[in-house]
This record gives C-alpha cells, sequence and structure tokens, in this order.
C-alpha cells in the first residue's frame, strides 16, 4: 500500500476481471462458438487466461487451444458477439464491495477503460442497473486502438480535464498497468482478477490491492 493518500479526480477502471466477474459467461460463449465449429471446448480456467485484449485475440487463442485453424477466426468472432449478446448476465456480477466503493466515490469522475465492445458494456451495467455512476465509457470499439495504447485513456483525460497526476486506472492485468504508465497515471492493479497483474516486469503497478474497498486507503 501507499503511505500517503494520493489527491485523485478521476478513477478509470478495467471492466471484466476488475468491476464485474464475467468469466463464466464469457467462457460459455467461447464454448458454444467451438462447439458450432465442431472444435473440443476448453475449461473455464483456460479461457480465463485468453480474455483481456479483446474479442479477436479471445477468440484467435481459443480456436488454436482447441485444435482448429487460422481461417476460422472471422467466423468465430461473429458467432461468440452473438452467443454472447444473449448470455450477458446469466452469471456475471459485481465484485464484492465494488457497487459501494464507486458510490463512495460518487464525488469524483468516475470511467470505464475496457477492450471489451461497448456495446456488451453498457448492456451489462444497465442490466445489473448500474449505469448511472460512470461519467463516460471507453470500450475496445470506441477507438481504432486497444489497451494498452493509452488513447483511450488519453482522451478521457482531455475530456474531463484533468492533470495525470490526478488520475487513477485501476485493472486486473498487466495490459492495464502498461496502459497507465504510458500515459503517466496512477496506476493500482486488483488481485482477485483474471490475470496476474505482475505478470509484466517492466509495468509494475503502484499498488496492488486484494478487494476494491481498499480504494479508500489510497486516494483522498
Amino acid at each position: 500500500m501507499v503511505s500517503k493518500k494520493r489527491l485523485i479526480s478521476l478513477l478509470i477502471y478495467d471492466f471484466d476481471g476488475t468491476l464485474v466477474d464475467t468469466l463464466e459467461d464469457i467462457a460459455w460463449s467461447v464454448n458454444r462458438v467451438l462447439q458450432n465449429l465442431q472444435l473440443q471446448t476448453l475449461s473455464v480456467e483456460t479461457v480465463r487466461g485468453f480474455v483481456g485484449n479483446g474479442v479477436v485475440p479471445l477468440m484467435s487463442r481459443s480456436i488454436v487451444a482447441a485444435g482448429g485453424g487460422e481461417g476460422d477466426v472471422d467466423c468465430a468472432v461473429d458467432l461468440f458477439k452473438s452467443f454472447y449478446a444473449g448470455h450477458l448476465l446469466e452469471q456475471t456480477c459485481f465484485y464484492p464491495n465494488c457497487r459501494e466503493t464507486i458510490e463512495a466515490f460518487a464525488g469524483k469522475f468516475q470511467a470505464i477503460l475496457s477492450n471489451k465492445p461497448s456495446a456488451f458494456i453498457e448492456q451489462i451495467l444497465t442490466g445489473l442497473n448500474f449505469r448511472q455512476p460512470f461519467h463516460a465509457i471507453v470500450g475496445g470499439d470506441t477507438y481504432l486502438s486497444k489497451k494498452p495504447d493509452p488513447e483511450g485513456l488519453l482522451k478521457l483525460i482531455e475530456k474531463f480535464e484533468i492533470d495525470p497526476s490526478n488520475v487513477l486506472l485501476v485493472g486486473d492485468s498487466a495490459v492495464d498497468v502498461e496502459t497507465g504508465k504510458r500515459a503517466g497515471v496512477m496506476t493500482v492493479a486488483v488481485s482477485y482478477g483474471f490475470c496476474n497483474p505482475r505478470s509484466n516486469k517492466d509495468f509494475a503497478p503502484d499498488c496492488v490491492i486484494d478487494d476494491l474497498s481498499q480504494l479508500q486507503e489510497l486516494i483522498q
């Protein structure tokens, strides 16, 4: 933990594995695609390792792991989006203390920066009755680039006219940490998500927390 609270005006959160546990619904949808392509299905833990860089890498890696070929990827992406759109909220839920923590920071700007398609993020938040707290959502299809390219993060900083020194990015992966470092903002990684936030030694987070509520100990 940091020794002194930091003044933060804009909190930016990753989505999958940071705020919401979407893994079961994602894995179900991936396996429906693989079944459709007559490939072997994958364990939830295998799919876990493929989440975080967007739908195309997710399906590309899943197909390879299932014994398929590269020519199946475009079809697989379309199938995944179709299956997942109808299965977004079967088992998806917020991690413990996420709602309460976000509500505790109601006086600050809060946004989401994810590689997930923005429509899925909007639908999940609406379905969980928690869209209102977020002032902006940047998904993997909002701009041409995706994390770890800092474009989306820099656009949010510009939108809210906040100095990078007063911005915090929270995520569960080295991709999130790298994004934050490249934009010059404070980075906090959660230990409970889909990825190992310490997996890239060149982009170590400023802090790792085990529960989102611990943010209240870090910032003012």
